[in-house]
């Protein structure tokens, strides 16, 4: 007999109920998880379509910014480009855009020795570049420090870019002169209208202190009432620019005089000051010194006394004399007084007349640049003075410390005095040149 297949009615009632009381609670409990996994969900996805949402705006202010550094530095590249190829005043940089048409005009931006305003729009179409603006669709500002401007006489005061030109702007909290600015001006903020009649107001592009005529600048942090971005561009850039040229067109104008008369002039003694007028070298003035091998750049030197009888050669830039302008295409070297900057060097071999043994010199050169073991000469950039130079008087120009310092000048020295250092070693940052200088 099967006991299991015999138990009673009454038992079998209770547990039905008992299981069908049971099966609502089960159905809520799981119900309720199913609706917490989709709050869960819901978090999550917003959640992340939250962080998706800040990285694509994240990603378009970094676009933003990129567009506006890239559009800052070409304006910087193009300045700089500018002053190295100036032809009447190397250095020297345009007057800004007063009235947005991208030019830097006589009688407009130019007004007599100076500038209409030393501060306004990059002048894009006389730099012979696109229109330059920056993330918010704008055209790109500059300012000018006015002693490195491009106007006025090339000779006289005003109208010297040279080692010793003084610059004026700053950016707050930063160190150092700087020869220009350039701005981003960024959105309009509240107040500012760029249409009309305030198209070109300096207030309605730039913010804070720098849209109002200034020399310190700001480039505090972007905000609600500030948002401008700017670019240096230091004086001692500019006067590096103009030193390379220099000494590449005074290490021509050596070349050339070698090749016709196969030795170089001897160095002007230092301290001789008819080499450094701020006119043309006085005829008889600044005279190669025999026996010395380091000083002045000499410009009375006169190579038709070496050259065959009616051969017409000579060069200028050591002439230094009364030249015609349209016959000498550096007359900005003499009257801007680069030959005050210039230091000379010749190997003792290569000095002349008569002609010496001059295959090869005996200088050999180190430093940043070319690194040279057989150099017939040197020229050597003064750069702006240091902390403990002065070029101030006549006396403070006829001293050579004014003008090199360390290794250079005391190899310098030595030269100067008729010997020859084992090696003449040019400090970092000094800007020198070599017969392959080019």
């Amino acid at each position: 007999m099967n006991t299991m297949a015999a138990q009673p009615a009454g038992r079998t009632a209770i547990r039905s109920r008992f299981s069908r009381a049971r099966q609502p609670r089960r159905t809520r409990s799981r119900q309720s998880g199913v609706a917490l996994i989709a709050v869960v969900v819901f978090i999550g996805i917003a959640a992340a379509v939250f962080v998706v949402r800040s990285l694509d705006a994240d990603a378009v202010v970094a676009r933003q910014n990129q567009r506006t550094a890239e559009a800052l530095q070409a304006a910087r590249e193009a300045l700089l480009a500018f002053a190295a190829t100036n032809d009447s005043r190397p250095g020297a940089l345009p007057c800004p855009d007063i009235d947005g048409d991208g030019q830097s005009l006589v009688g407009t931006e130019y007004v007599g020795n100076g500038c209409q305003s030393y501060i306004g729009r990059l002048p894009w179409a006389l730099l012979r570049i696109p229109e330059l603006r920056d993330a918010s669709g704008e055209l790109l500002w500059y300012a000018l420090s006015p002693g490195f401007r491009d106007a006025g006489p090339v000779t006289g005061n005003p109208g010297f870019v040279n080692p010793d030109t003084v610059a004026v702007l700053t950016i707050a909290g930063s160190p150092g002169l700087l020869g220009a600015i350039v701005f981003a001006p960024g959105a309009a903020l509240q107040g500012q209208v760029r249409s009309g009649t305030g198209a070109n107001a300096l207030e309605n592009h730039l913010d804070g202190v720098n849209a109002t005529p200034t020399t310190v600048f700001s480039a505090a942090l972007p905000g609600t009432d500030f948002n401008d971005r700017l670019l240096p561009i230091s004086s001692a850039d500019l006067v590096a620019i103009a030193e390379r040229r220099v000494s590449r067109e005074v290490a021509a104008a050596l070349n050339q005089y070698f090749d016709l008369y196969g030795f170089l002039p001897a160095p002007a003694t230092f301290s001789t000051a008819l080499c450094i007028s701020s006119g043309f070298v006085p005829a008889g003035a600044c005279q190669p010194v025999p026996g010395i091998h380091a000083g002045r750049l000499p410009g009375s030197v006169d190579p038709e006394s070496y050259a065959p009888v009616g051969s017409g050669q000579r060069s200028a830039l050591l002439t230094g004399t009364s030249v015609p302008e349209n016959q000498y295409s550096l007359v900005w070297l003499q009257l801007q007084r680069w030959r005050e900057h210039v230091v000379y060097i010749v190997s003792p071999n290569c000095a002349g007349p008569p002609v010496n043994q001059c295959a090869a010199g005996s200088l050999v050169v180190r430093g940043a640049g070319p690194n040279v073991d057989n150099a017939r000469f040197l020229v050597v950039m003064s750069g702006p003075p240091g902390a403990a130079q002065s070029r101030a008087s006549a006396a403070d120009r006829t001293a050579m410390a004014n003008y090199l310092e360390g290794t250079a000048l005391s190899a310098a020295q030595t030269l100067a005095a008729g010997s020859v250092p084992p090696q003449i070693v040019i400090p970092a940052g000094t800007v020198y040149a070599t017969p392959g200088t080019n």
